[in-house]
């Protein structure tokens, strides 16, 4: 069903280069509605987005075309990271002078790109045909190298086009991703093996051979017509030159870079060489036309999602096609792209087979990782209308959607849906985002979706279903730039970042002591899966503590000016370990505990505990306590109480305590060594010398002859 389908890339850039809307749009006013993250310091994107922007790297009206070869070029790599080389490959016809510019695309204030160096005039050749692989198709160039690029350490990592320009006027791209390696908060992984196998260079409409039988020409193959099994690495794209990025991608990258958001960038053929790298940021992003995956790939994007790292699809036909990666005639590993799209043709049998990943042997289907996956197609130029479904859900707050709403012109050409027929992903939640009805270009009537999941990890999977959605983000060469959608693609990436706005639990701090009696601050938050407010939630919550003398606050409701966090006060009269617990009264399982250690209050009463009779003459105890007005020990008192006595005997005798001042060791209890002399029912006085409040007499004692 694949192989009829013609690539959007080429209707749209050949109108495009005739009427020039490529140029004229990118100067389209700012899109009112963005969403903008916090921007990190040290972003290296906010940062090189602050550079000078350059428009020169736009292709004039002379556009090189494959079957003269005025100038094309290929790259030695799909990816080169800093401070490393990359070599390309040129050739001119007629051999003549040319140059290399070398731009990084992001946003530079709407310019779209950075000159980052220029290079030339350069001595061209006119470089030999690229032989054809009679069995398999394969074209792959063997052509001299022409230039070798040391990439600056200071080369941030992004998509980058080399402008060719020859002596004629005549200009096209090359293209190649520049890595830095660092564990950016996103990984944008740009889609280089969709692009190959579209490649049919040289389409000169003689020996050009893509994947499909459409744009393929010449001898038939093993694959029993004219379409290849194996595309190289090693020779130009066709037309322009940029592949599939001008045609999907850009729109994406664009927008990343406007709003600031820490994305570092690499393609699939370095997911699938290290597919490791995905744990170390917290998203993956694939985007546009992300057709052709290998097994590597496929597991890479599935084992980071099982360790939590979240994935977003802002495209649709994700992973469908199998592919496995071989070295070239040179021996550089990962530079033929195999698919034969046929198990009974494909000399590998087994997990690995190059047919579709839904269909057997491999039996992966992808909307086990995606979440939906690609059902149907409509010709291109006759996209349809994103349809709301789901509208309470998180993805679209703000946006002000209600179900049924639309945006137009961003479903296509080809869709993705849910299919009941195939396992969906793992997950603990599963929303159906859109269902967007088209009659297909075969006539069927069908329906897109788009899909947001949370796989057992926690991680989140966002799916857009569409191709085009891209389109809705930014104006290049369009005007679908919708704030929803845009508004939609910030909540999925600010999730990612920070957590949904989603009550996964509430949280209470509190100081961990306090003194009885006194007033103390507890901050409740609303949090999400990360632990941040949900500025969004609305709920009464009820609070309790095991002192049954706290004065609590009443039940209270969060309102909008809260956003997500409140602060009440407390006030505890218990000495010793004491709970504040909070609980929303219509989701008991969103509920929090703190300790607190409640110590006495100041002093206000004084207690003397004696026995109620003593021996002449014979020193006996007696304790002295400094209770709060709630009767907790007063552990903070630091007074010195004085005895007296009626028994003037022993009190001239100096048989009573001396004054004694309360240290922190005694806790506020202090026992004391008494003797009294007197035979007959005596009693003891102490007091504090500074507070005579603070004072206490005892029970007669009766005092009988040793």
């Amino acid at each position: 069903m694949h192989s009829t389908r013609i690539p959007a890339i080429r209707v749209r850039f050949a109108s495009f280069l005739i009427s020039a809307l490529f140029v004229l749009s990118l100067f389209g006013a700012a899109v009112p509605g963005l969403v903008r993250p916090a921007r990190a310091a040290g972003n290296p994107i906010v940062t090189e987005n602050q550079q000078p922007g350059d428009a020169a790297w736009q292709l004039g009206s002379l556009v090189s075309d494959d079957a003269t070869g005025q100038i094309k070029g290929y790259a030695s790599a799909t990816s080169v990271s800093q401070n490393q080389s990359i070599t390309f490959y040129v050739t001119t016809n007629p051999a003549q002078t040319y140059s290399i510019d070398f731009f990084r695309m992001g946003w530079y204030g709407g310019l779209g790109a950075r000159l980052r160096l220029h290079v030339g005039p350069l001595d061209g050749v006119t470089q030999p045909s690229c032989p054809t692989d009679p069995t398999t198709g394969m074209i792959a160039c063997a052509w001299t190298a022409s230039y070798t690029l040391g990439v600056p350490g200071d080369w941030t990592s992004g998509i980058y086009l080399g402008l060719l320009t020859n002596a004629h006027g005549y200009q096209n791209y090359m293209i190649f991703v520049v890595k830095d390696g660092r564990p950016a908060a996103f990984l944008y992984q740009e889609s280089v093996t969709t692009g190959e196998a579209y490649n049919n260079y040289p389409d000169d409409r003689v020996t050009g051979k893509s994947l499909y039988e459409y744009n393929s020409y010449g001898a038939n193959t093993v694959a029993g017509d004219q379409r290849a099994v194996k595309v190289s690495f090693d020779r130009p794209y066709t037309s322009y030159g940029a592949a599939l990025f001008l045609d999907w991608e850009v729109y994406l990258v664009r927008w990343l870079e406007r709003n600031g958001y820490d994305v570092t960038y690499s393609t699939d053929v370095d997911t699938h060489a290290d597919g490791a790298a995905l744990l170390n940021s917290k998203a993956f992003i694939s985007s546009g036309h992300d057709e052709y995956w290998s097994m590597e790939m496929f597991n890479a994007a599935r084992s980071a999602r099982d360790a939590g790292t979240n994935l977003a699809f802002f495209g649709a036909d994700t992973a469908f096609w199998q592919v496995r990666f071989e070295s070239s005639a040179a021996g550089i590993p990962n530079r033929v792209m195999v698919c034969y799209k046929d198990a009974a043709i494909d000399p590998v049998q087994g997990p690995t087979t190059t047919v579709a990943f839904r269909d057997p042997p491999v039996n992966q289907p992808e909307q086990t990782l995606v979440g939906v996956q690609f059902t149907n197609m409509v010709d291109y130029g006759n996209n349809v209308r994103y349809v709301v479904t789901n509208s309470s859900n998180w993805v679209y707050a703000g946006t002000g959607f209600q179900d049924g709403d639309s945006v137009p012109g961003i479903v296509g050409y080809e869709m993705d849906r849910l299919m009941s027929n195939y396992p969906p992903p793992p997950n603990t939640s599963y929303t159906l985002l859109s269902h967007s009805p088209y009659t297909s270009s075969g006539g069927v009537s069908d329906y897109a979706n788009s899909s947001i999941y949370q796989a057992p990890s926690g991680a989140w999977v966002f799916a857009a279903g569409s191709i085009s959605w891209n389109w809705g983000l930014d104006d290049f060469n369009y005007t679908l730039a919708d704030p929803r959608i845009q508004r939609v693609t910030a909540n999925v990436l600010n999730a990612f970042l920070n957590g949904t706005p989603i009550v996964q639990k509430l949280t209470m701090s509190a100081p961990a002591s306090a003194t009885a009696g006194q007033s103390f601050a507890v901050r409740v938050t609303a949090a999400n899966s990360q632990g941040n407010p949900v500025a969004t939630y609305r709920g009464t919550v009820h609070f309790s503590s095991s002192d049954g003398q706290a004065v609590l606050p009443a039940d209270y409701t969060f309102t909008t000016a809260d956003a997500g966090v409140h602060q009440f006060s407390f006030t505890l009269k218990a000495a010793g370990n004491q709970t504040v617990n909070v609980v929303d009264l219509a989701d008991p399982t969103l509920a929090a505990t703190v300790s607190v250690t409640v110590t006495g209050g100041p002093a206000a009463t004084l207690i003397l505990n004696t026995p109620s009779e003593a021996k002449a003459t014979q020193a006996f105890n007696v304790t002295v306590t400094l209770r709060d007005q709630f009767g907790n020990v007063a552990t903070g008192f630091r007074g010195t109480v004085h005895f007296t006595s009626t028994d003037v005997v022993a009190q001239t005798l100096g048989d009573l305590p001396a004054d004694y001042t309360f240290t922190s060791g005694d806790g506020g209890i202090h026992t004391f060594s008494v003797t009294l002399v007197t035979v007959g029912n005596q009693t003891i006085t102490v007091a504090d010398t500074a507070n005579t409040a603070l004072r206490a007499t005892s029970v007669p004692i009766t005092v009988s002859a040793l």
